[in-house]
């Protein structure tokens, strides 16, 4: 295939555009090739690939877009929300937190009881993997309040030296370990925010 029959292929598969999105398509793929010889006109050809592939994804697009105007505009946001989710762009910002929240409540209230008994299966798994995630998040400031709780313990005990000194202790140990236990969590937190904004 040269240049002149890719070019061909490729208007004959855009017809069913509009005639401005065309126009503007075909002069892309028209620029592609400006200024090339024949041997790195092929390269270029075996980069573009297939011209139907290429035309049935711009067609599609074209779709996609039409429909996305007739949206309204809460629809459009979700409906980009979820483009966003499935392409892996996934931004994360306060935003976007809100609208995954308010889907999982969705789920949670009107999908689930539609399934009957496995929605039962299904909301205790999802409270099990939230309740994980939160006692991991709140980890270190258990482990501060567990320490606390034992040095408090053991100053109000001071007449009774033997039982005072084991709580201290490991009280001294927990407040130690918690700043430890949270630097590490905020740490891996940030990681994972900077990882999900990019």
């Amino acid at each position: 295939m040269n240049k002149e029959e890719f070019l061909s292929v490729l208007e004959k598969e855009l017809e069913v555009l509009p005639e401005e999105k065309r126009k503007k398509t075909m002069s892309y793929y028209k620029a592609c090739f400006d200024s090339v010889d024949k041997i790195s006109e092929q390269a270029i050809i075996l980069k573009l690939g297939n011209p139907q592939i290429i035309a049935n994804n711009i067609i599609k697009e074209h779709q996609k877009s039409i429909k996305l105007e007739n949206l309204s505009d809460n629809k459009k946001k979700i409906f980009n929300f979820l483009q966003d989710l499935k392409k892996g762009n996934y931004k994360f910002n306060t935003k976007n937190i809100i609208i995954a929240v308010i889907l999982i409540l969705i789920f949670i209230f009107f999908i689930l009881p539609l399934l009957g008994n496995i929605s039962v299966v299904l909301f205790a798994l999802i409270c099990a993997v939230f309740g994980i995630i939160l006692a991991i998040i709140l980890l270190p400031l258990i482990i501060f309040s567990i320490g606390v709780g034992l040095v408090f313990v053991s100053i109000f005990s001071m007449w009774d030296i033997k039982n005072t000194f084991l709580p201290l202790v490991l009280g001294i140990i927990c407040i130690i370990s918690s700043y430890f236990v949270g630097k590490f969590m905020y740490r891996k937190i940030k990681k994972l925010y900077l990882k999900l904004k990019v």
